[in-house]
């Protein structure tokens, strides 16, 4: 087995108990193999945030406990055959344990079985280590959201957005950290500022579509509706251990949420025209399009049309890409509960033949060859 420091060094007394931190624990190694790393007979030294406990018995009677752990590549389940009465009582969800574990292989899928497992003491610093994060590169991110928040040109628009997205606000730092959603699409630290990117980006394009076929589009409120369409999540959703709902976001939800944030920095912006704002409001509060998926308006005007779509095909995409990503050509993903469809990677096409380019003057002999024959 994989052996850790011993424990010792910086730890932390919590509920009278002498517990070390994640680094002392798993020492050189930490934090340990990722779960995207494990193999079927691998023996292990991790660090793990718990998502659920259940005490179960087996049918002898004898407690055990059935455990999901994960970090921020994914989540595997784990068996504590041993002393489960006792560690039962020492940590539930949402506590960061350290485990020695054996992977095997469980009808088609690898789980853990602990032989060991301590509660650990953690910080808000580490807990990026154990939570879902964006593949993408935060800081990266952060600049293309200053670059739409810039491109749009009216000035007292621009200020509201940047209210409430900017870098240099506590509602932008908590919308660049965000999930999008417990579960579905973009349910990982960053996922918010992911997906409203990708929708400002998705929604930009369409209108530039659309302008040429002769639609009359307001290109401000469209990327400031993308960028803020769920902004309310900020304080819908929790990104303190797991991703939860809060109460506020299971009484009211985030499209009134961010309806309120909305208003409320829209009161401090000199000059913001009341028609744009309302536009604005009226993107916000229809972006997912139908009452029966809890929209409070259906989409009324051109930019809200565009958002709604651009919005429900990115939640779509996400997952659709992360289902696919482990398949071969040829190959089909599992079953999808959110997309209710299992997704096929068609076999790779032939490369195309290269052709050598024609010079003009050899066309033109071969069309006079034509007619002359």
């Amino acid at each position: 087995m994989e052996r850790g420091g011993a424990v010792s060094g910086i730890a932390r007394r919590m509920n009278g108990a002498l517990r070390p931190d994640p680094r002392t624990y798993c020492g050189a190694g930490f934090p340990g193999p990722a779960v995207a790393e494990l193999a079927d007979g691998r023996e292990i030294t991790a660090c793990f945030l718990v998502h659920d406990k259940q005490r179960k018995e087996t049918k002898h009677a004898k407690p055990y406990l059935n455990l999901v752990l994960g970090d921020r590549t994914g989540t595997i389940e784990a068996k504590v055959w041993d002393d489960a009465e006792r560690l039962d009582r020492e940590f539930g969800p949402d506590d960061v344990v350290g485990v020695r574990a054996r992977v095997s292989v469980y009808n088609e899928r690898l789980q853990l079985t602990v032989v060991t497992m301590q509660t650990l003491a953690v910080t808000d610093d580490d807990l990026e280590l154990f939570l879902p994060s964006s593949p993408r590169d935060r800081g990266q991110m952060g600049r293309e959201l200053d670059a739409l928040v810039d491109s749009i040109a009216d000035p007292a628009l621009r200020t509201l957005v940047a209210r409430c997205v900017g870098r240099k606000t506590t509602l932008g730092r908590q919308y660049r950290i965000h999930p999008a959603a417990k579960r579905n699409h973009h349910a990982y630290l960053g996922g918010l500022m992911e997906h409203s990117i990708s929708v400002a980006r998705s929604a930009d394009r369409l209108a530039a579509h659309y302008q040429e076929q002769g639609a009359r589009l307001d290109r401000d409120v469209l990327v400031a509706g993308a960028l803020l369409h769920d902004v309310g999540k900020v304080r819908e959703l929790t990104a303190r251990r797991t991703f939860g709902y809060t109460d506020e976001g299971q009484l009211l939800g985030h499209i009134l949420i961010g309806l309120q944030l909305v208003a409320s920095e829209a009161e401090a912006v000199p000059g913001l025209a009341p028609d744009a704002l309302l536009h604005l409001q009226h993107l916000i509060a229809s972006h997912q399009g139908r009452h029966e998926w809890a929209s409070p308006k259906v989409p009324q005007t051109l930019e809200a049309l565009i958002l709604h779509y651009a919005d429900d095909l990115d939640s779509k995409m996400n997952p659709a890409i992360a289902a696919l990503s482990g398949v071969d050509a040829g190959g089909w993903s599992s079953y999808d509960k959110n997309l209710e469809r299992s997704l096929f990677r068609p076999p790779a096409f032939p490369p195309s033949a290269e052709v050598e380019p024609v010079e003009p003057a050899e066309v033109a002999h071969v069309l006079i060859d034509l007619f002359r024959g």
